[in-house]
């Protein structure tokens, strides 16, 4: 991977060349991701280069916290880069093109202030008109420009747009022409000098040799214009491919401002989310192989990957498949590699320190918990017991299983009081040892076993549910299980 800021790329000839280009301006979203990994699985498909560029023209709201955020969650889920790029670092790249741009009379510059601005676009909007600018900074005398630059007002620039159709061939949504009118003057340059993002995008996709630009339907807009931008320069043209939107249940786009911290690719690294799980939900958000397979290994993805297989409707965000894919990931695990994952958890939650800890210790928990793992956080919930006995008992639990009257509470008193002078004369403490002595006592005492069981679970767990009974017993040991019940036992 290369890790060089800026830079000019080498020539490809026929290479396939792509690029993901997030702005920093917060975390990476889950439709950025699937961008990215669209991005990567069709570079690798065809042996081609995966380029990450990122566009902080936005320099109010790009912050080096973001950038970094966006590096984390995209090497998380193993998609790496083979170029990388930062828009800030070369703006002297783009101060020469709109150099260009303004000779060759292709660009002007404009001193409307924003008070000016606000009243061509209420002019536009009460004669129904779609462009929002008139495009009078085109015809400015010498004479208004010297003195709209004696008041010190800052000029944009704009592009002038052609009075020709546009012809946008798409990969995915196929081809449309756009009417010339329906375009106004782009400011390709704010009054502050810094270079607008249409301007950028379009010079850096040439100056690096992009081959195909795949990115989502939002960006559908932007696109006439780049490419009016791109001819003006005498800039080649990427091929686009227009990627639908990614929806919640109700048809409505995934969003930050809607959905939270939902849409966000690191919560579900923090939630306990593998990488695979993630990769393989998110590139069936619009893309699909077959009606049958579900799972796909990251080669296989990269073998099968094809643009034509992606859907021209939005795709549908369904957590509850995400779940089960989580799950299934875990599961695969094998008992050594799933606790070398559930361990930062249990460091996380202040349950581990940093002192040596038995490791098969580690592992049998795990193992006891088996496949009940939907994250790797609900680790937490189905084991914090085993770690400390400062828990509260579950009120619902309590009132199920030990009795919601003094009767009933004084017969599990009796039950559990039984139980602990079995454990204390227990001459092995071992699963089959112990489960052999309680079961006698219940089946002779005519006393039901999921009752006894149920009142000693909570007794030591503070929970109804949870692993085999006897393997938290035998987990917790005989000290620390002699020492739960009596407070069990005061409790009631």
């Amino acid at each position: 991977m290369n890790d060089t800021p800026s830079g000019t790329a080498t020539p490809v000839g026929d290479q396939i060349r792509v690029r993901m280009a997030p702005s920093p301006t917060g975390y990476l979203h889950i439709g950025g991701a699937r961008t990215a990994l669209f991005n990567w699985l069709f570079a690798k498909h065809h042996n081609g280069k995966f380029i990450l560029r990122i566009d902080d023209t936005d320099v109010a709201r790009s912050t080096d916290e973001s950038m970094h955020e966006i590096y984390d969650a995209l090497k998380w889920l193993g998609i790496n880069w083979d170029e990388h790029y930062v828009q800030s670092e070369r703006n002297a790249v783009y101060d020469g093109y709109v150099t260009q741009l303004l000779e060759s009379g292709n660009a002007y510059y404009c001193y409307c202030t924003p008070e000016e601005l606000e009243e061509i676009r209420a002019q536009a909007r009460a004669n129904k008109q779609t462009r929002s600018y008139d495009g009078r900074g085109r015809y400015l005398t010498s004479e208004a420009v010297q003195r709209f630059v004696a008041e010190g007002r800052k000029p944009t620039v704009r592009i002038k747009m052609p009075d020709t159709p546009i012809r946008v061939d798409d990969i995915v949504l196929g081809s449309r022409i756009i009417d010339p009118t329906t375009l106004e003057d782009e400011v390709i340059v704010r009054a502050s000098g810094v270079p607008n993002y249409n301007l950028t995008s379009i010079i850096d996709d040439a100056e690096t040799q992009i081959t195909h630009v795949i990115r989502g339907t939002e960006h559908l807009n932007n696109t006439p214009k780049q490419i009016a931008i791109a001819n003006a320069l005498g800039l080649k043209v990427p091929q686009f491919a227009h990627i639908p939107l990614v929806l919640d249940s109700s048809g409505r786009k995934m969003s930050k401002r809607h959905h939270g911290d939902l849409v966000a690719v690191n919560r579900y690294r923090e939630q306990g989310y593998l990488p695979e799980a993630m990769l393989n939900f998110v590139v069936r958000l619009g893309w699909s192989y077959d009606d049958k397979q579900e799972i796909f290994s990251v080669d296989e993805l990269i073998e099968k990957f094809d643009i034509a297989r992606i859907g021209k409707s939005g795709s549908v965000f369904d957590i509850k498949k995400l779940e089960w894919l989580n799950s299934h990931y875990i599961n695969q695990l094998d008992i050594a590699a799933r606790t070398d994952a559930i361990i930062p958890f249990w460091h996380k939650e202040g349950l581990l320190d940093n002192s040596t800890t038995d490791r098969d210790w580690l592992e049998n928990i795990v193992e006891a918990v088996g496949e009940r793992l939907t994250t790797l956080q609900d680790i937490i919930p189905q084991t914090r017991y085993f770690f400390t006995d400062a828990f509260e008992y579950d009120p619902k639990a309590i009132k199920k299983w030990w009795g919601n009257s003094e009767e009933k509470r004084g017969k599990t008193s009796e039950i559990l009081t039984n139980i602990l002078q079995i454990l204390e004369e227990t001459p092995t403490f071992d699963i089959e040892t112990i489960e052999a002595a309680i079961w006698k006592y219940t089946d002779e005492n005519n006393i039901k076993r999921v009752a006894a069981m149920q009142a000693l679970r909570i007794a030591l767990t503070g929970t109804s549910f949870g692993p085999s009974l006897f393997d938290i017993v035998v987990l917790l040991g005989r000290n620390e299980v002699l020492k739960r019940i009596p407070k069990a036992i005061a409790h009631l």
